[in-house]
């Protein structure tokens, strides 16, 4: 992974952890500042304890979030994961879907207020996939998708030596109904991704996807472009930009579509990538070395004469995102890394050795007319591994504190331009904690 993630493995390493023990329910409406904009269901939110490897992760549903104090302290209810939980609710807030990274279980929740939550549904995908480190992605209220990518260099001797052929990628997908909580039949654990012959032999080849949206029968998943030069054995810088595109009803027809007018990966980390627009157009981050771009998928392929470019949009800052929120109407809301900022010191590594990142910032985009307003937000943020918001009612909400820090709700009127939005409730943190999503 990029240099962000590789740093997310080792901040605070080893440090303490905070007693913690209940949860909370997942929703999409706006409370504007007391209880009448719930409509009788709570907002949740998620909590991570541990930001290296190893993660706990939290729920709890709360009434209101523009006042008050929320913490986790003693509180929350505890969703298994060995690492950070991928976690997706219904739109009606009633039911919970979680992901056990690297153990490949699937479980479903029914919130039943505050921090109670009872499970309805418990599948196992590693069987049926062939691994237990496929991703989860809530596709819409009825379909989910877990799936997993490889890919292995090709040679012409049979003892993996001699001419390089390029790399034979291989992706797994199985689908999930999420209203009976089984997998659809069809599921493909080997299905053959082919590049062009140009490209495979060049080496370009794909090695993680997420964040698939569908469009029609089409389903899209963002994906991880790797460039191989066979005469060194290494990875160098690639210049093109893929998403894997997937029959629905038949998940071994798949093909790659390409584009190199925005450079960079599509399937983000565990924010959304991609979105589709009333046009049903895909919209999809694209992030660079230190560009970010938001491009569009028209018609199965690629718009060449679209791209939002936010470091542009800024002012011509470097930056680098994990995902963004798109709230409709060609606006949205994108964590970024500030990479011209001086990093920060953020904790140490097993070895006691400080590690620092870029601060983050939160901008607000207008693919309009591809502008960006720098919003107001908390000093040190990392939000790396943020990976839910929501808008209720116009309003868009967004947990944002610094990790092992106090911070705030923050609620934007999706319709304003200022840099100034509500601070809502204060939001605590313990040691090596924080805030990775609203629902």
């Amino acid at each position: 992974m990029k240099r962000n993630l590789i740093k997310s493995t080792l901040l605070f390493a080893g440090l303490a952890f905070m007693t913690i023990g209940c949860s909370s329910d997942d929703s999409s409406n706006s409370d504007g500042g007391n209880n009448g904009g719930n409509n009788g269901k709570q907002f949740q939110l998620a909590y991570a304890s541990g930001s290296g490897s190893q993660s706990a992760t939290y729920l709890q549903g709360v009434d209101k979030l523009a006042e008050g104090e929320i913490s986790f302290n003693k509180s929350g209810f505890q969703m298994p994961s060995s690492r950070t939980s991928r976690i997706y609710v219904s739109n009606d807030g009633k039911y919970v879907y979680n992901l056990n990274y690297t153990v490949g279980d699937l479980r479903k929740y029914e919130h039943q207020g505050g921090q109670n939550y009872k499970q309805v549904g418990h599948i196992e995908s590693a069987p049926i996939l062939g691994t237990k480190t496929g991703r989860f992605t809530k596709i819409n209220e009825e379909l989910g998708s877990v799936h997993y990518i490889t890919a292995m260099p090709q040679h012409a001797g049979a003892d993996g030596k001699g001419e390089y052929l390029g790399h034979k990628t291989t992706a797994s997908i199985v689908l999930v109904d999420l209203q009976s909580w089984t997998f659809l039949p069809g599921v493909q654990k080997e299905i053959n991704v082919k590049l062009s012959d140009e490209f495979t032999k060049k080496g370009y080849h794909i090695t993680r996807i997420d964040s698939p949206v569908l469009v029609g029968n089409k389903l899209y998943y963002g994906a991880a472009v790797s460039l191989y030069n066979a005469s060194t054995g290494k990875k160098i810088p690639t210049d093109k930009t893929f998403t894997l595109v997937v029959d629905k009803n038949d998940l071994s027809k798949a093909e790659v579509i390409t584009t190199d007018h925005v450079v960079g990966s599509t399937n983000g980390y565990r924010t959304p990538t991609l979105y589709v627009n009333n046009q049903k157009e895909v919209l999809q981050m694209v992030n660079g070395n230190d560009k970010t771009y938001i491009a569009k998928i028209k018609d199965g392929k690629y718009d060449t004469t679209y791209k939002f470019d936010l470091g542009q949009a800024l002012g011509g800052k470097k930056v680098s995102s994990n995902g963004w929120f798109y709230v409709g109407e060609g606006i949205g809301y994108m964590p970024y890394e500030k990479l011209d900022a001086p990093e920060i010191e953020m904790g140490v590594n097993p070895e006691g050795k400080p590690t620092t990142t870029h601060a983050w910032g939160l901008a607000r985009i207008d693919l309009n007319n591809n502008t960006a307003v720098d919003l107001e937000v908390p000093a040190n943020l990392w939000l790396t591994q943020y990976q839910t918001s929501i808008v209720r009612d116009g309003k868009f909400y967004i947990a944002l504190a610094p990790v092992s820090g106090k911070g705030n709700i923050h609620i934007y009127d999706v319709k304003s331009t200022s840099t100034k939005g509500q601070v809502g409730a204060t939001i605590t943190t313990g040691v090596d904690q924080y805030y990775i999503g609203v629902y």
